[in-house]
């Protein structure tokens, strides 16, 4: 580079390169010691902060999304299921007949048979009569009293008056030295006296009845009581009735003690009456410690 001198403004201007140029050579450590040169014109900051710079800008989230378009929901049309077939009521009452009496007969299987003459205890059976002469109008209706006895006396059992040889088979089962008590009404009246005659036989050896017990039994041909029964009480009803019975006679009075009432009850109130009930259960209890 060359400088025009001719001139004043060209020389001032030579000048100034001189120092700028000074400036630029010299080392920073030489700079405003040498004389003549112009000193730094910075400024050395010792506050050991260094200078805020100013963080990016981050760009600013959109308030509101963009709207997806909608996806159409299949329809899914659910088929239409058949009729079933409706129950067959019959065929369901006779499955359940049929597992009743198979599992009827399988608890007789599992449950140990009883032989005869092995079972240690009073042999009590109460037998209903026949539930046609219920009193339709009577609140206790049928032979509700039989059963109320039999409740009352411990170990007693009741049958309907259809059941001869099933109490007769369990009668068998009972030790000959335990006593022997049957109580029938109606029907079930008739019942005992037959049962009672069935034991008064070889084949039974002669088995004793300790308590026979008949309350207005119904017939014409059991009036006799046999002589394997010790003792007996017969309740009939003084009312009209073509099937009533009357009093008993024994067929060996020496060997069965009889005793007749006579109740003007009606047939279906006669085993509800509170007196009859009485005499019932004490004549059951004194057999029951004399045994």
């Amino acid at each position: 580079m060359k400088a025009d001198l001719t001139t004043p403004g060209s020389f001032s201007q030579s000048k100034a390169l001189q120092k700028a140029d000074a400036k630029s050579i010299l080392p920073k450590p030489l700079v405003g010691k040498i004389p003549g040169l112009p000193s730094p014109d910075y400024k050395v900051e010792f506050s050991g902060k260094a200078p805020a710079s100013a963080a990016p800008s981050v760009p600013s989230t959109p308030s509101s999304l963009p709207s997806l378009p909608s996806i159409p929901t299949p329809s899914i049309s659910t088929p239409s299921l058949p009729d079933l077939p409706k129950p067959d009521l019959a065929k369901d009452l006779a499955k359940d007949k049929i597992k009743d009496e198979v599992e009827k007969k399988a608890e007789e299987v599992q449950k140990p048979e009883i032989k005869e003459g092995t079972l240690k205890k009073p042999a009590i059976f109460f037998i209903k009569g026949l539930d046609v002469f219920s009193s339709p109008s009577k609140s206790e209706g049928g032979y509700a009293g039989v059963g109320r006895i039999a409740e009352s006396i411990e170990g007693s059992r009741l049958y309907g008056w259809d059941q001869k040889d099933e109490i007769i088979k369990e009668i068998k089962k009972v030790h000959k030295d335990y006593p022997v008590i049957l109580v029938g009404h109606s029907l079930g009246g008739d019942t005992a006296i037959e049962i009672a005659d069935a034991l008064d036989s070889l084949k039974e050896n002669f088995r004793p009845v300790d308590l026979l017990v008949t309350i207005d039994a119904i017939g014409f041909s059991h009036d006799i009581v046999p002589q394997n029964v010790k003792k007996h009480l017969n309740v009939f009803g003084e009312s009209s009735f073509f099937l009533k019975d009357g009093p008993h006679v024994a067929r060996r009075e020496e060997k069965t003690n009889v005793r007749n009432i006579l109740s003007p009850l009606d047939h279906t109130d006669i085993d509800d009456d509170k007196e009859v009930q009485f005499e019932i259960v004490n004549l059951i209890q004194e057999t029951l410690k004399k045994a």
